[in-house]
């Protein structure tokens, strides 16, 4: 299988596979924290935000995805790691936040 010659190409295979995980993370945060503010369960005004976090996070992931998939060889692909490297950031503090404000 074939992977091409382009540089930094081992990076953005590896960005785009944590783009996939943080995905995944990004949209289970995003249902527990919906089915927090449905149920009433702790501050439903502070549980509705970490659901929109969690969503604002899904879409860096998959902006930045796109950004190092199509960028080529411009500061785009650049973007796109940034903003990977921030929505994982960001699932990170909303996992830590999920066990501090749950049940």
């Amino acid at each position: 299988m074939a992977f091409g010659n382009s540089p930094g190409g081992g990076l953005q295979r590896a960005a785009r596979v944590l783009a996939t995980a943080d995905a995944v993370a990004h949209a289970a945060l995003f249902t527990l924290f919906v089915w927090r503010t449905i149920t009433g369960s702790g501050f439903r005004l502070v549980q509705s935000i970490f659901a929109l976090l969690a969503g604002l996070g899904f879409g860096a992931g998959f902006v930045g995805s796109m950004l190092i998939r199509y960028g080529g060889r411009t500061k785009a692909r650049t973007l796109g790691l940034y903003c990977i490297a921030a929505s994982t950031a960001l699932a990170g503090a909303l996992l830590v936040m999920a066990n501090w404000s749950g049940d």
